[in-house]
C-alpha cells in the first residue's frame, strides 16, 4: 500500500523557509571570513533558535548527498515520541527536503503541509568547499530535538554507503524487497 502512495504522489507547495544563503546572511562579510569562522558563525548562529538546526558538510560530503538525494529522492523515518513513535516521509526537491508525517501523506499527497524542511545552501561551496545545511521546523509539529534527531539520521543514512543501499536505494528502486521491520528494528522501535 505503501508503495501506491509513493510512486503516486510529491509534494506541491510554496517555500515558506529561505532558498538562498543571502535571505540569512550578508554574504559578502560572509564570504570574507575563513571556512572555519564561517562554520563556527552558522552554528553559532542556530544554537538557541528553536525552529532551526544547522550542519555543515564538506564538497566530498556534499558531492555524495547531492548524487544520493537525486537518485533516490524518498525518506522515510520513524521517530519516538512519548508513548510511541510516528513517522516521516521526505522527498529531496533540488536543494531541499521535505518532510511530512506519512500518514498525512497517505491521506492527501501533494496537498500534504511539509512540518520540517532542510535547505542544502550551495553559495559557498566553491570558495570554501562547505555547504551550509538549515532545518526549519514549520508549525512547530516536531521539536527541535526531533528535528536534530531527523536530520542527523537523514546525512547518516545518505551518506553512508551501506545504508544508503541497504536502505534508501532500496525504498526507491526495489521497493517490494524494502523490509520495513528490518528498517524499524534499526531505531530500536
Amino acid at each position: 500500500m505503501l508503495n501506491s502512495f509513493l510512486n503516486k504522489y510529491k509534494f506541491a507547495f510554496t517555500y515558506p523557509c529561505p532558498r538562498k544563503l543571502r535571505e540569512i546572511v550578508k554574504m559578502s562579510l560572509f564570504e570574507r571570513e575563513s571556512k572555519d569562522q564561517v562554520v563556527s558563525l552558522w552554528m553559532e548562529y542556530h544554537k538557541d533558535k528553536q525552529n532551526n538546526v544547522a550542519y555543515v558538510v564538506s564538497k566530498d560530503e556534499h558531492d555524495i548527498l547531492k548524487r544520493n538525494t537525486k537518485e533516490s529522492p524518498l525518506f522515510l523515518l520513524p521517530i519516538k515520541r512519548k508513548g510511541g513513535h510516528f513517522q516521516l516521509i521526505g522527498q529531496a526537491q533540488t536543494n531541499s527536503i521535505l518532510f511530512t508525517f506519512l500518514e498525512e501523506y497517505k491521506k492527501s499527497g501533494s496537498f500534504s503541509s511539509p512540518y520540517f524542511i532542510l535547505t542544502i545552501f550551495e553559495e559557498l561551496l566553491a570558495q570554501k568547499q562547505v555547504s551550509l545545511i538549515r532545518g526549519d521546523i514549520m508549525d512547530y509539529k516536531i521539536d527541535k530535538d526531533e528535528a536534530t534527531f531527523l536530520t542527523n539520521q537523514f546525512l547518516k543514512f545518505y551518506m553512508t554507503p551501506e545504508l544508503y543501499e541497504k536502505y534508501i536505494y532500496t525504498l526507491n528502486h526495489k521497493q517490494q524487497e524494502f523490509n520495513y521491520d528490518d528498517f524499524k528494528n534499526h531505531f530500536q522501535i
